[in-house]
């Protein structure tokens, strides 16, 4: 039996040992949602376990953002 792409659900697709959070203060963007973020905190699972990185300012290309959730952090 054959699989229905269609079915698939966005989680079944990504590889999730790669699986990022990004929370810092939204200092600009633009219309393609590239965004400049300052006092970031980096929160990464690997293989390894949950890696936190600090970060002045970074500036992060609106391809690779899945969702925004304005406040909190990636405990709540």
């Amino acid at each position: 039996m054959s699989h229905n792409p269609s079915q698939l659900l966005p989680s079944d697709l990504g590889d999730h040992e790669g699986d990022k959070e990004l929370v810092g203060t939204l200092r600009g963007f633009d219309v393609y949602v590239n965004m400049v973020l300052e006092d970031v905190t980096e929160y990464e699972i690997t293989a390894e376990g949950r890696r936190i990185t600090k970060l002045d300012q970074i500036l992060l290309n609106g391809n690779n953002i899945a969702i925004l959730v304005p406040g909190g952090s990636p405990d709540d």
